[in-house]
This record gives structure tokens, C-alpha cells and sequence, in this order.
């Protein structure tokens, strides 16, 4: 029914815009209270397609208003699903900072690379290593790691921790994508 009236409305809505904008034509934009009635007419459209629009959303049982009338296309990624954490000795450091001692722990769900490579580098265009350890998939679909920041890391400021896959054609290199990465503040 909202459907039907918010269609009815504009169509009658639109034909007066056409007469209106016949007006404003005929007197050439001169005529204030014709420009003053077609900018309240498109106004009026606007409100009714947005009505229109909405009405059209979803069988109106749900809880709440609707947000969107379309699924949102979203590609779940089910290969490399990596996070990376970081567990401290001083609680008193924020989420990004570490030091050397500290634990990084890094867990890799459905993996397609047999070995993948956590490293520690300058967060900078060099890129500098200050830290690698290789990490081996065993055959389960779910493998974690942990690895503590080197004693011998004499850096102190940003780094950045990167787990990229090692290809299997030639294993010293890296898969171009990093499957992880995080802005870290060696103390």
C-alpha cells in the first residue's frame, strides 16, 4: 500500500514539476514564486523516491529499520586467515609496543603455503630485517606460533612484523602478498 502512494504521489508530483518547470521557462527565470515552487517540487520527488526506495526494502516484519536494501557482496577469504598478537611481561605497554623478551604469536587458519615467514623489519623503504623465523604448517587446518623478539634487536622505535608465504618453486622467496602485518614500537 505504501508502495502504491508513495507512486501515485509521484507521478502527480512530477507532472506539476513539468508544469512548473514550463512556467519558469516561459517567463524566462524571471519569475521568483515559479523558480520558489520548482525547487519545493524537486524537493518533494527526492522525498518520495527516498520513500519509495526504502519501502521496497526487505517483507517490513524485521526488528528494526532497514540499513540497505542489498545483501553486501563480501568475498570471504578462506585460505591464509593469519592474526598476529603480541603477548607481554610488562602489562603497562600499549597494544603496539614490544620489547625484546616479548612473545609474538601468530595463528594461521586454512593455510596454502607449507612454511611462511614471520619477520621483524624497519618500517621504512629499505626495509631493513632485524628478525626471521621460519614457520613450518604441519598438516592440520590450524597452525600457531610463537616467537620472541630477539635479545640482539638493538632497534628501538617503529618496526613492523610481516608474515608472508614462502613459494614453493623457490624457497627463498616470498609470496608478493603479506597475509599479516603490524605497525609495532620496539622499546
Amino acid at each position: 500500500m505504501k508502495k502504491v502512494t508513495a507512486i501515485i504521489v509521484l507521478a502527480g508530483v512530477g507532472m506539476a514539476f513539468l508544469a512548473v518547470s514550463a512556467w519558469v521557462f516561459f517567463s524566462r527565470g524571471e519569475n521568483a514564486k515559479a523558480i520558489r515552487a520548482k525547487y519545493r517540487l524537486g524537493g518533494i520527488m527526492l522525498t518520495c523516491l527516498t520513500m519509495l526506495s526504502a519501502a521496497s526494502c526487505g517483507d517490513g516484519i524485521g526488528p528494526g529499520p532497514f540499513v540497505t536494501c542489498y545483501d553486501p557482496v563480501v568475498s570471504e577469504r578462506t585460505d591464509n586467515l593469519v592474526s598476529l598478537d603480541i603477548k607481554r611481561r610488562d602489562t603497562s605497554y600499549r597494544y603496539n609496543e614490544i620489547s625484546p623478551g616479548d612473545t609474538v604469536s601468530v595463528l594461521i587458519r586454512v593455510p596454502t603455503y607449507k612454511q611462511y615467514v614471520l619477520r621483524v623489519i624497519l618500517n621504512n623503504t629499505a626495509g631493513t630485517e632485524l628478525q626471521r623465523a621460519k614457520l613450518v604448517v604441519p598438516e592440520a587446518a590450524e597452525a600457531s606460533f610463537e616467537m620472541p623478539l630477539s635479545q640482539t634487536v638493538t632497534h628501538r622505535g617503529e618496526a613492523l612484523l610481516e608474515v608472508r608465504g614462502i613459494l614453493q618453486e623457490s624457497p627463498e622467496e616470498l609470496s608478493e602478498m603479506s597475509y599479516a602485518n603490524m605497525v609495532i614500537n620496539i622499546r
